[in-house]
């Protein structure tokens, strides 16, 4: 089906352990030929040189970098420099089965008009992950998840989530605003229509930002739910939990200041930025907390 056309992939690596090594013998057991392409933040765990000495990966392409450029600067290293028809973006800790990568990009080849796709993603244990599709967050979406209605939401959708994951999937391709950055495939023509990762995310939002761009250009971001990838989550990252939390949080302060700064009058964005720090605050409180609470245990 896709005839001659290339597929690049990339892997965006920091400290992954032993689930980089994971993350690439997936890929390069695909059952479509592709570049694969690991960009690693300046890792200190040993993961890219532990990938190196595979004899079964020695075409493997490497870039290292000197320091951790973060998420979408790292995948535009690559994005930016090697044409392709299609990229695939795998997080570190994620594994695809044989099929996945060509079964998604069969839907995108059926509908030209799909800019942005990806899948059902699953915990290690099987569990759905909620965010592997979702609508954008709003002022009001905001609000809902700070004060927790979302939890009430099957009786009232006005409080309704804006992570759909959980929710029953058909067994057509379904059109979504968001997917989950954690895999993602991308079709590269759609890609110097909309331009690449926004580089002012570190981590954390750039996947929404892009779905947001891709919809805006006229082009469509679509589910897969009949393929499916396992995501560790928090592989390359479940160490560094303080630093994630900042980072997720000015990633939305950035998202809602790009998209929805000319659509909402300044004191309700105001409101929101106050309610996404209440959130940060509150969020970096449990973590102090468990980490005290984990210290104290060890000591006894």
């Amino acid at each position: 089906m896709l005839g001659s056309k290339t597929v690049t992939a990339v892997i965006v690596n920091y400290n992954a352990g032993d689930w980089l090594e994971k993350s690439v013998t997936s890929l390069m057991g695909s059952s479509i030929p592709m570049s694969v392409y690991v960009v690693d933040n300046n890792s200190t765990d040993g993961s890219i040189q532990k990938v190196r000495q595979i004899k079964e990966l020695r075409e493997l392409k490497i870039i290292e970098n000197k320091e951790n450029r973060g998420f979408a600067a790292a995948n535009n290293q690559v994005l930016n420099t090697v044409p392709s028809d299609y990229y695939v973006l795998l997080n570190p800790d994620c594994k695809v089965q044989p099929d996945t990568v060509n079964k998604v990009l069969g839907a995108m080849e059926q509908d030209k008009c799909i800019g942005l796709a990806s899948c059902l993603i699953r915990d290690p244990d099987g569990a759905i992950q909620k965010t592997c599709r979702r609508r954008f967050p709003t002022p009001w979406s905001g609000f809902v998840r700070i004060l927790g209605l979302h939890r009430v939401s099957r009786n009232y959708p006005v409080f309704a989530n804006f992570d759909l994951g959980e929710q029953q999937t058909g067994n057509g391709v379904e059109f979504v605003e968001a997917v989950s950055g954690a895999f993602m495939v991308a079709n590269g023509e759609a890609i110097r229509a909309v331009g690449v990762l926004d580089e002012e995310y570190f981590m954390h939002c750039e996947d929404l930002d892009w779905c947001m761009r891709f919809w805006k250009s006229g082009y469509k971001v679509a589910f897969v739910p009949r393929v499916e990838v396992v995501h560790a989550k928090g592989g390359s990252s479940g160490s560094k939990k303080w630093r994630v939390n900042w980072h997720l949080h000015r990633g939305m302060i950035r998202f809602y200041s790009k998209f929805y700064k000319e659509k909402y009058p300044l004191p309700l964005m105001w409101l929101v930025f106050a309610g996404v720090g209440l959130r940060f605050v509150l969020k970096s409180t449990n973590l102090l907390y468990v980490s005290l609470t984990s210290a104290l245990a060890n000591k006894s």
